[in-house]
């Protein structure tokens, strides 16, 4: 028995459920408003006999560990870890123990660095004075300080934690033959993970001299930069809210923002928004600001993370700070009402791009044509894509892609190894970010093999050229339909559908006899509600064929 299953057993939906939603007995059932979209007529049901939910609007739907992935936009390993806790369920998840080992180190490292600040007037002044942060936010971000780099390693001795904090590579070996820490005479930052637990540091140095001036953490079996988002645990908790994430560039600009009642913002921890980032994500919401610098770098960025979050379903917006300024800067220059001002007053990309089409000489046009194609071929969903290029064409009265009104698709078949429902599954798996525990479905070697890449978030190049180039119309209904063939609690149900479409082919023709008709009506109100309206996609997909 997996420890999935392990925790579905022992745990009782509505009993968990009831902890987040006002549930309603209806029949042997529970319904309630969906949480995950606008809902006025409850479409929630919950199934104590099968131990499951489904939404029946937006089509949502899964076990116990799911709901709770879907509810708090974490990962299904770690919803079934947040379980386990709240629930004190003693499951085995193999590693479990080393990482929680790892997390114990940090935190007791990171409590160091606290006591040692106290200790600076130097970098007590850098925080209060040089960057104006109140006392009370850097107690509450637990902003610390590593001092000379060696009393850490003496503290890490004493605590027992030696070990694992080298294994972290948060220790090196001078050339003296001592250990020393990694953030030695620099302001530390705790970095966590969406369950709040600290992965890793960021470093400020004091001075100029102090080369580079902002270093992270090093990579390892808990912390990857390109896969981190600092501000994450905090800013899931406000978004529902707020209905809109707000990303910067720093980890002082999201402090500052988190500090004057903009919780619902996240930095990259110092290097371009990457693909894993834009997935996670797109977990959480629909709607991004990209609020950066007005130079040409900070322009630049807001181009490259646009390109990454268009490759999901991501609306993006974007509010240009003042040449030379960053939000935490802009704040303590012009106050907070000036920042809701502009913040109010962004504006989705595709309305900059084309604004900056129509202000533009003749000479420099064509480069903003090459700029707005690029953008385009990012986006993933069809219909988006032709909305932008319509919108474009009628505002400037140019054709972005000439005489073809459409984004030409190379139409590649996928591997003939792969079901039509497991290729529906790896592009729901790449575009629509689900939390998913493949163990649940049934699937060939090669659809494994890619899901799990596609999960790990490997790069673009990676993957096979078929998943970005294959038609993803319609790709949510697919997805979920996809989901219910393929999961292994129902194996025959696909073999009900195929005989109902066959029986009601004939009946359709007139060619049916009394007993296949009988037999099409028994078969049919055998389906329950949610399994009626999937033969329904059923058929149209299999007659879309």
């Amino acid at each position: 028995m997996s420890v999935f299953e392990e925790i579905r057993q022992r745990l009782d939906i509505v009993e968990v459920l009831s902890e987040y939603l006002h549930l309603k007995r209806v029949g042997n059932s529970y319904s309630t408003n969906c949480p995950f979209h606008p809902d006025d007529t409850p479409s929630f049901y919950v199934s104590p006999s099968r131990q499951i939910w489904k939404c029946f609007g937006c089509g949502k739907g899964g076990d116990v560990i799911k709901f709770v992935s879907e509810y708090e936009g974490i990962s299904y390993l770690e919803a079934a870890k947040l379980l386990a806790q709240r629930y004190n369920l003693d499951v085995d998840f193999g590693d479990e123990e080393k990482g929680e080992r790892f997390h114990s180190a940090l935190g007791k490292i990171a409590f160091f660095y606290g006591e040692e600040l106290k200790n600076s007037s130097i970098a007590k002044e850098f925080l209060l004075k040089v960057r104006k942060l109140p006392a009370e936010v850097v107690q509450d971000f637990n902003l610390g300080y590593a001092g000379d780099g060696f009393k850490s390693v003496e503290f890490a001795r004493r605590e027992g934690i030696f070990d694992e904090l080298l294994e972290l590579k948060h220790f090196f070996l001078t050339p003296y033959g001592r250990y020393r820490d990694f953030f030695h005479q620099r302001i530390t930052i705790p970095v966590r993970n969406i369950l709040s637990k600290i992965v890793g540091f960021g470093g400020r140095s004091l001075s100029e001299e102090q080369k580079p001036k902002y270093k992270n953490s090093l990579s390892s079996e808990i912390f990857q930069k390109d896969k981190t988002l600092f501000g994450i645990e905090r800013a899931k908790n406000y978004l529902r809210d707020r209905g809109f994430l707000i990303i910067v560039e720093g980890f002082f600009d999201v402090i500052r923002l988190h500090s004057v009642g903009l919780g619902n913002s996240v930095a990259p921890l110092g290097t371009a928004l990457t693909r894993h980032h834009a997935r996670v994500i797109s977990k959480l919401t629909s709607k991004v600001v990209l609020l950066f610098d007005g130079d040409t770098a900070g322009r630049r960025a807001v181009l490259n993370a646009s390109k990454e979050l268009l490759k999901f379903p991501v609306e993006v917006w974007v509010a240009l700070l003042p040449s030379g300024q960053d939000p935490d800067s802009f704040v303590l220059q012009n106050g907070i009402k000036a920042l809701r001002n502009l913040l109010s007053s962004a504006k989705p990309l595709k309305n900059l791009l084309i604004e900056s089409v129509k202000r533009a000489s003749p000479d420099r046009r064509e480069a903003y044509l090459r700029l707005f194609k690029e953008i385009v071929s990012e986006i993933s969903d069809p219909i988006s894509r032709e909305l932008w290029i319509k919108e474009f064409r009628d505002q400037t009265g140019l054709n972005p892609f000439g005489k073809t009104k459409t984004v030409a698709v190379r139409k590649i078949e996928p591997p003939p190894e792969l079901s039509k429902w497991e290729v529906d599954f790896l592009l729901g798996l790449l575009y629509l970010s689900p939390d998913l525990n493949l163990e649940e479905f049934k699937l060939s070697s090669k659809a494994r093999e890619l899901a799990e890449k596609i999960l790990k978030g490997e790069n673009k190049d990676r993957l096979p050229p078929w998943l970005f180039q294959i038609d993803t119309l319609g790709l949510e209904k697919r997805f979920s339909l996809a989901v219910e063939m393929l999961s292994v609690e129902k194996p025959l149900l696909e073999e009900t559908f195929k005989k109902l479409f066959h029986l009601e082919k004939k009946i359709k023709e007139g060619k049916a006899s009394s007993e296949e008709f009988n037999r099409f009506r028994k078969l049919l109100s055998a389906l329950e509600e949610g399994e009626k309206r999937l033969y329904k996609w059923y058929k149209e997909k299999v007659q879309t064929l």
